[in-house]
């Protein structure tokens, strides 16, 4: 068996809370949106199937995880993803759940 690799605590820690800040459909649902490009609060809740105080709920998580970003520009506000390596990671993401990835006890 190989040494497994070196994490630092803190690391480990971030991942923790960046996968947290993933673990709930309309946060999930959120990012595809800005996969696509940026988007302000009232556009998102015309998409993501939840109240604007929810939509305004989960954008102050993803961005307290690092997962989103947030821009003013006069009265608005527009949400995009940080990094290209933001976007990768809802990728693999889907490509997990869509095929690529395990299949979980169902697909056995």
């Amino acid at each position: 068996m190989s040494a497994e690799p070196v994490i630092q605590p803190t690391d480990l820690d971030r991942a923790v809370l960046v996968l947290r800040g993933m673990a709930y459909q309309h946060r999930l649902h959120i990012l595809l949106v800005l996969r696509a490009g940026e988007a302000t609060p009232a556009g998102l809740s015309e998409i993501v199937p939840a109240h604007p105080t929810a939509i305004s709920h989960h954008l102050r998580h993803l961005t307290d995880a690092g997962l989103i970003q947030r821009r003013r520009r006069g009265q608005r506000v527009y949400y995009s993803l940080p990094s290209e390596s933001t976007g990768r990671l809802i990728d693999g993401i889907l490509d997990f759940v869509t095929g690529g990835g395990h299949k979980g006890p169902a697909g056995r």
